[in-house]
């Protein structure tokens, strides 16, 4: 059995070398649009755009990535991980074990 450290607030606690560690983040983007007011058809500027790109309407002027950021970091043995795997895809829950665990691995 393999034991190995992880660096950071819990410096010094052993893992086990059959547990993954997995960090859940998001990823966000700054978008713009843009509509001339001439075009907002005697309605309220704001709630015109708005209402407009909610439907979809409007096409977008500029994005910005805001990179990703971290909301959590967990340990999850091979059983929960897969369980979490099939959850998460749930069109691949059809591979085999195995087959999964050579997929997670590669990373």
């Amino acid at each position: 059995m393999f034991i190995f450290f992880i660096l950071g607030p819990e410096l010094g606690i052993k893992y086990q070398m059959t547990e993954y560690v997995v960090l859940t983040a998001i990823q966000q983007f700054r978008t713009r649009y843009v509509v001339p007011v001439e075009d907002t058809k005697d309605c309220d500027p704001e709630t015109f755009i708005k209402d407009s790109v909610t439907f979809g309407e409007v096409k977008e002027f500029s994005q910005l990535d805001l990179k990703e950021n971290i909301i959590d970091v967990q340990l999850y043995n091979e059983d929960n991980l897969l369980e979490l795997f099939d959850k998460d895809n749930d069109y691949l829950s059809g591979w085999d074990k195995e087959y999964k665990i050579k997929w997670i691995k590669d990373w």
